[in-house]
């Protein structure tokens, strides 16, 4: 497993610790007088190479915490050049509280929003018609999350394998607090997006950000160049039986591919050059696949001709876009999954995605999403469809070239074999309506661009995007291009 899965991002004012006891520790020194003006290794009395004489092993003390907190505060200050404009409160709690109490911190989205958002997912093989991807998350998250930083409630919280719980180690401390120091800097809030390879690409840069601050800092508690707290875990983060690799695996992509993304960038401008992203952020996964594209014009809009009929209603959105867009994130998954999922060998070898070597998985870039059937990615959008409680989706994939568009139609049958579609003539492939992916998916090409059709039966395809000229398609609605 990898360090970090699905972790939300928050901040506050004084410590608060659960299970902790309170009373003076004398293993802790006295707070020091501040330093130099300007001085980023020191924070309320306490500097980035201080070491205290503590036993993390039955939970710190307040004064303990204190201490801790801080010195990871300057740490992170030190490591990533910004400084903290006011305390962090940081709450410890066991993974059971956590299942218990911050199930809520994701919040349950309406109803068209979960809609479109499921849509997205069965495009991509990854949820079923019948499955919900919210609950598929929520399943994920009780196993993986290590803790989490939330700028609506300004809220950090260390989820512990232990209960009663400590501080299991400082590295998910020290990832989080960047998220804090970030937000109280850029303002986290503000950055938001409507899609899911627009989310994907924000949260590269900032899951980047902090990812590539936390492998430093965990480079030098392991060569004992700063002393660190570490606690052994009872239980872990053991995983579901369910536990879903796919969703999973797009959820990572920011932890995966960001770190690299922010390592060029900060390579060619220092800093300075990551800090002005975020006035003026990737747009697309693939920016952060391959940095050197960032803001170039190597990327744009894929568009979808409404064409329904037969009683389907598009999915619309009181607020936000009504048009998903998965990004080559998204494509990356779906090939991925095949290798982790299903009865037969995935379209690609799972050591075509795993960044492994003779000690395991590459902790600082475990996957890597430049899947080939990607190559050339250039934009998509979807557009989802419902009648009667059933749901269909019309997906429209753009390559920079018709060579590109080629592949990933072959690889996207490969796809709907490995789940069990038969080709059913030309490019429509069928599954069993007891299959999990049940229904109909029509694939067709022209030049650069992919169209995808799913619809709940073979007979459906034509209500749902009608052939053109048809007159019972909605023709007369014109291109619609991607937020």
């Amino acid at each position: 497993m990898t360090r970090r899965p699905m972790v939300a991002i928050a901040l506050l004012a004084v410590v608060v610790l659960a299970g902790c006891t309170v009373g003076y520790q004398p293993g802790v020194s006295d707070r020091s007088e501040p330093p130099t003006e300007g001085e980023l290794g020191y924070y309320d009395g306490y500097r980035y190479d201080d070491t205290f004489d503590i036993d993390p092993t039955n939970g710190l003390t307040e004064r303990e915490t204190e201490a801790v907190v801080s010195r990871a505060m300057a740490r992170v200050q030190l490591l990533r050049g910004l400084r903290f404009e006011e305390d962090v409160e940081v709450e410890i709690i066991s993974r059971e509280a956590f299942r218990e109490e911050y199930d809520d911190v994701w919040r349950e989205p309406s109803d068209d929003v979960r809609a479109l958002d499921n849509a997205q997912h069965e495009a991509l093989f990854l949820v079923g018609s019948d499955e919900d991807v919210v609950d598929v998350r929520r399943g994920n998250r009780g196993g993986t999350v290590l803790g989490f930083y939330q700028p609506s409630t300004e809220q950090l919280v260390i989820v512990s394998g232990n209960d009663p719980a400590t501080l299991d180690d400082e590295l998910t401390l020290a990832h989080e607090l960047v998220h804090a120091v970030q937000d109280q800097r850029f303002d986290l809030g503000s950055i938001e997006s409507s899609t899911l390879d627009g989310t994907n690409a924000r949260n590269g840069l900032i899951e980047g950000d902090a990812s590539l601050v936390e492998s430093v800092y965990e480079r030098n508690c392991e060569t004992g160049e700063w002393q660190c707290v570490e606690t052994d875990t009872s239980s872990g983060s053991a995983l579901s039986p369910d536990f879903h690799w796919g969703v999973y695996f797009l959820s990572f992509f920011p932890y995966a591919e960001g770190p690299t993304f922010i390592d060029h960038h900060r390579d060619a401008g220092g800093w300075d050059a990551v800090d002005r992203m975020y006035d003026d952020r990737p747009r697309t996964s693939a920016e952060i696949i391959r940095p050197a594209s960032y803001r170039t014009d190597a990327y744009g809009n894929a568009t979808v001709r409404d064409r329904h009929g037969g009683g389907w209603e598009r999915v619309r959105l009181e607020n936000g876009s009504d048009a998903a867009s998965v990004g080559r994130a998204g494509g990356a998954s779906m090939f991925a999954y095949t290798a982790y999922a299903g009865d037969s060998p995935g379209v690609i070898d799972r050591e075509e995605f795993r960044n492994a070597g003779s000690d395991g998985l590459d902790s600082t870039r475990p996957y890597t999403y430049d899947v080939p059937y990607t190559e050339g990615w250039y934009g998509d959008r979807l557009h989802a469809y419902e009648r009667n409680g059933e749901t269909a989706h019309v997906w429209n994939v753009t390559f920079n070239d018709a060579e590109n568009a080629t592949a990933f139609v072959d690889g996207y049958g490969q796809v709907a074999a490995h789940w069990g579609g038969e080709r059913a003539g030309g490019t429509v492939w069928t599954f069993e309506e007891t299959d999990r992916f049940g229904g109909a998916v029509w694939v067709e090409r022209d030049g650069n661009a992919v169209t995808v059709v799913k619809a709940p039966s073979e007979a459906a395809l034509a209500e749902v995007y009608a052939p053109v000229g048809s007159m019972s398609a909605n023709a007369a609605r014109g291109p619609v291009t991607a937020d």
